[in-house]
């Protein structure tokens, strides 16, 4: 038989190995093919998502294939990754087959570091698909490798977690989302230092809200944070941007005010394309800036942390903290009268009638038993 290794960390698992998958196995003929993540990469200094989350994926992604197969073999050693006893391990099990081992053109030029590389290449058929026109080929004439013409493509981990999400699997998508994967990633690459800085300050003091007034519920301290962590991942998109990518969803993008652009257009990102699944984070995050006539508790929340958390300074910015943890819905209405009415007024911003019912009726205090 012919047997292909396809090694890698698969964080996560996107269109472009599918794709290099199915050239492989046409052009090589392949019997099988064996996906094997990496516990730890020992030329990447970053830890992966967990070894759960990424095989639970690569499951996802190849549930198609009949010849293709998963091995946990590197995941199960609990250490870093060496290619050679990877090698040997499937050598062992296949001692008479022809066995392939994938690599990306990208590495080529570091094969000379690889652990063992000299016995790799005796014991194994080295193929090398293209990530990019440059190709070592000095390294491919010394350790005997096969260069597969396959059809070069953008996709990659990197590029996903810089928010083209559209770059794997829109099954491999919901899991993200459902888990909560990759956001920080996503945030960190797209967003400025300090928006991203805001984002992480907002989702201590969401969660650190949710705890006080709720202590015993764990998840609704961990979608309090979510909604902390996300409320803003569109913050910084233009008005001509947020608008085109609200006409998919929105039937007149006029009816939505400059003001409440960013709320809208997260939480379609999120819901449509990040696959986030909890209706009541995402509702709280499309009205965190402009509120709505009825609020649930996480509403309250986001919208408080949103204003006062570590980062925000303005006179009395530190009373309204300690506020807030001492009596909740006489701080939220401070909030909304100090960080929305008056802060807004100042700016002689004029208000809609419809948003200035809003705030008035919740800049009154509004005793909530929780």
């Amino acid at each position: 038989m012919k047997i292909g290794i396809f090694g890698g960390s698969f964080d996560p698992i996107h269109k472009g190995h599918v794709e290099i998958a199915k050239q492989a196995i046409k052009f090589l003929n392949l019997d099988k093919l064996i996906f094997v993540p990496a516990n730890i990469n020992p030329f990447k200094n970053k830890k992966p998502v967990s070894s759960i989350h990424r095989l639970n994926m690569l499951k996802i992604a190849l549930s198609d294939f009949d010849s293709v197969e998963i091995s946990d073999f590197e995941i199960k050693k609990q250490f870093k990754s060496y290619t050679i006893d990877t090698v040997k391990y499937f050598k062992n099990i296949y001692k008479t087959d022809e066995i392939f081992l994938l690599i990306g053109s990208d590495n080529v030029a570091k094969l000379n570091d690889w652990k063992n590389i000299d016995e790799i290449a005796s014991l194994v058929k080295i193929v090398v698909f293209k990530r990019n026109n440059y190709v070592s080929h000095i390294n491919i004439k010394k350790f005997n490798c096969l260069l597969l013409n396959n059809e070069i493509s953008n996709f990659s981990s990197t590029e996903y977690k810089k928010g083209n999400l559209e770059y794997v699997d829109e099954k491999v998508q919901y899991y993200i989302g459902q888990n909560f994967l990759y956001f920080d990633d996503i945030a960190r690459n797209t967003l400025s230092h300090p928006r991203y800085a805001h984002l992480k300050n907002c989702a201590d003091f969401a969660v650190r809200l949710s705890k006080y007034l709720l202590p015993n519920d764990k998840l609704f301290h961990k979608q309090a944070y979510e909604a902390g962590y996300m409320h803003d991942i569109t913050k910084e998109w233009n008005e001509t941007k947020s608008y085109e990518f609200l006409k998919k969803y929105v039937n007149d993008i006029h009816t939505i005010y400059p003001y409440q652009l960013h709320q809208n257009t997260a939480y379609y990102f999120l819901l449509d394309l990040y696959k986030y699944p909890h209706k009541n984070v995402l509702n709280a995050i499309k009205i965190h800036t402009s509120l709505d006539n009825d609020l649930t508790l996480l509403d309250k929340i986001l919208f408080v942390a949103d204003k006062i958390c570590e980062g925000r300074k303005f006179k009395g910015v530190q009373e309204l903290r300690k506020l807030v943890f001492q009596n909740f819905d006489e701080g939220f209405a401070k909030v909304v009268k100090i960080c929305a009415i008056d802060y807004n007024l100042n700016k002689n911003v004029i208000f809609t009638e419809e948003q200035e019912k809003i705030y008035t009726k919740w800049s009154k205090l509004n005793k909530t038993i929780y």
